[in-house]
């Protein structure tokens, strides 16, 4: 197995136990719209303008770029990044930037091996921050009111 694929696997299995064990007394009640519903195909998150990371390969990447651009500008915005299980089924990380602080929401509910804690769990952090490493850029969230902003891993390769 190469080592692209080790890396993916073991980001998936850690988001998985991360979000698995842990309950969030912070939920916002943000409205099911966000997240299309089943099934909802690479193509079609590419085309809705979604940050799409197909198994490392990451689409749209110049929007993720911008929202970064705008929480530093303290302007508002919001952004949908949607990773693909192996199985091909989509998880969300949703970040809603209010010119002040960032709702995060993380939904699996659409994961058919996603167990027992399927569904959405959201928090506020205070800001995103990155960490430079050999083979790219990893993106985490800080200053959260719960540890559902810990779930927040986004890594792009170079």
């Amino acid at each position: 197995m190469n080592r692209l694929w080790k890396i993916i696997i073991f980001a998936l299995l850690t988001l998985i136990v991360f979000v698995g064990c842990q309950k969030d007394s912070d939920n916002m009640n943000i409205e099911e719209e966000i997240n299309p519903k089943k099934p909802y195909r690479s193509g079609d998150a590419i085309k809705n303008g979604d940050i799409v990371n197909l198994h490392g390969k990451v689409e749209n990447i110049k929007r993720f770029e911008s929202f970064l651009a705008n929480v530093e500008a303290k302007d508002k915005d919001q952004i949908r990044i949607t990773s693909y299980t192996i199985e091909g089924d989509p998880i969300f990380d949703t970040l809603d930037f209010s010119g002040e602080e960032i709702s995060y929401t993380y939904d699996n509910s659409q994961d058919a091996f996603a167990g027992s804690d399927k569904g959405e769990q959201s928090t506020i952090c205070s800001k995103i921050e990155k960490e430079k490493t050999d083979d790219g850029v990893i993106y985490r969230l800080s200053g959260c009111s719960s540890e559902v902003g810990n779930a927040f891993y986004f890594h792009v390769m170079e």
